[in-house]
């Protein structure tokens, strides 16, 4: 006889189990979250889009009722458990910041030396890197610029980090030019 999880008053589950329980569904919840990422690629304006679309209008609306009723009962599995479910601790900001942080890196491999490694690089292919690079870094300070500029202060990441990088970064890109 299985004892209905509404009436319980103490969950069944020990703490590493709840633990473990919490990850899944976190798990379950982000793969839906890809689920719905490959139902409107219209979202994005990758130039490497992942997924060709091939959902018409009513199966989408169909899979996104079946996602909200998964959701719904992921949490409902939670609440018998009395699992609390995290609220988030990264502010989008903070994300875009990182992210934009890898994206200056990624552009800094692409430096002539670095891209050396690849082969012999000729003078041209090197000048070429230099302006890609150049011109790429300046769009991605520019957004990180507008990034940083534009957030609370309790928002921004100790202030005297980011100078610290992009010090260090200003000062490889002038012994570059060396």
């Amino acid at each position: 006889m299985s004892v209905d999880p509404k009436n319980r008053a103490m969950p069944s589950l020990n703490h590493a189990q709840q633990r473990n329980l919490h990850n899944a569904c976190r798990h379950m919840d982000g793969l839906l979250k890809d689920i719905e990422i490959a139902l409107d690629t219209r979202k994005t304006n990758s130039v490497f889009p992942k997924y060709i679309h091939d959902v018409c209008p009513e199966e989408q609306k169909t899979i996104e009722l079946f996602l909200a009723r998964f959701r719904a009962q992921l949490m409902a599995v939670l609440a018998a458990q009395s699992i609390e479910v995290e609220p988030p601790r990264i502010t989008s900001s903070h994300a875009i910041h990182t992210s934009l942080t890898f994206i200056e890196i990624a552009i800094e491999e692409l430096s002539p030396k670095r891209m050396g490694g690849y082969g012999p690089l000729s003078i041209a292919g090197a000048s070429d890197l230099e302006h890609i690079m150049a011109d790429l870094m300046a769009a991605a300070q520019e957004l990180h610029g507008y990034v940083l500029n534009h957030r609370t202060p309790e928002q921004s990441p100790a202030s005297s980090d980011i100078k610290v990088i992009h010090e260090r970064r200003s000062r490889r890109r002038e012994n570059k030019a060396l």
